[in-house]
């Protein structure tokens, strides 16, 4: 890996690095070590340590071994190296960078970095958050304590979300979750942006909640979430742009004030046929359809 030497000095593991990790395979490993930086305190109030918590949450991994030993871990795709190069140099920890090339479904040689921190007092600032060990996906829930939103929201975005433009060229932002905690938080935080009042179920076929929005409700929360200058994958950053450039046509009508569906209606066209819906509920053919569908698949998609 080419790299700046000013970030940090390159050195190859000492056998005492490898005894308190418990990885052999650190054995004669190039590895970075971040200059140390002024002592801070550890707390999900500081912008980078909310982002951080949050990525590592849907993109981390926390490994504990016995006698105190153990790492935290984030592995990714080679393109989005520029991150992790990032936080090893704002994090005032030691850590190392590495590389591995696999076989997997998509290629035949996938190319991933990987970034592994050591320290334990770091480790146990992550567990007393609220970080579990170990495989997380729907256990994962809120930090514990006081901690900055946008940016903790951003890491989960950056993790396990998507924005951008839609093949029609409408901007959107989505967020898939396991956890029903976290899917509960995340749409609270929508509502505190956009003022609407937004419902999700697990889906049956993977049993995860599948939140989206689009258009101008898009860009508000893009906007918050991704401002300038903040910590964020570079790639998303520009898809981030994308949607804030988006200007909706003239002729796009805009619809104001929807009217949101009730659990007593959602029940009604449930039982009863779409002719007798449309007369009862004073609603037209093709919305009862699409809310049929959609509560039928078990994926309520937010639009406007």
């Amino acid at each position: 890996m080419t790299k700046n030497q000013d970030e940090g000095l390159f050195r190859t593991a000492t056998n005492k690095e490898v005894a308190e990790s418990g990885r052999n395979d650190l054995i004669g490993c190039i590895i970075i070590t971040t200059k140390k930086m002024k002592e801070e305190i550890l707390t999900l109030e500081n912008p980078f340590y909310a982002y951080l918590f949050g990525f590592i949450q849907t993109d981390g991994h926390l490994y504990q071994n016995s006698r105190n030993r153990g790492r935290l871990s984030i592995e990714l795709g080679k393109r989005d190296e520029e991150l992790l190069l990032e936080l090893q140099k704002r994090l005032p920890f030691n850590s190392t960078i590495s590389e591995r090339t696999r076989k997997t479904n998509f290629s035949d040689k996938y190319v991933s970095v990987i970034w592994n921190v050591f320290d334990k007092k770091f480790r146990d600032f992550l567990t007393e958050s609220g970080l579990p060990s170990g495989s997380k996906s729907k256990t994962i829930v809120s930090p514990i304590g006081k901690c900055s939103r946008i940016d903790y929201f951003r890491g989960l975005i950056d993790g396990d979300g998507s924005l951008g433009l839609t093949a029609k060229g409408f901007p959107y932002l989505s967020f898939i979750t396991a956890s029903p905690e976290i899917a509960n938080e995340y749409l609270s935080f929508l509502k505190s942006i956009t003022n609407k009042e937004k419902t999700t179920t697990a889906n049956k076929r993977d049993n995860v909640f599948n939140i989206a929005i689009y258009k101008e409700d898009a860009q508000k929360v893009v906007k918050i979430l991704y401002y300038e200058n903040c910590l964020a994958l570079p790639r998303k950053i520009q898809k981030a742009s994308d949607v804030l450039n988006w200007q909706r046509p003239i002729k796009m009508k805009k619809v104001e004030n929807r009217k949101r569906w009730t659990d007593i209606e959602d029940n009604f066209i449930l039982s009863n046929s779409v002719e007798i819906a449309m007369k009862h509920l004073d609603r037209s053919q093709n919305s009862i359809e699409m809310r049929l569908w959609r509560l039928k698949t078990n994926l309520q998609l937010v639009t406007d």
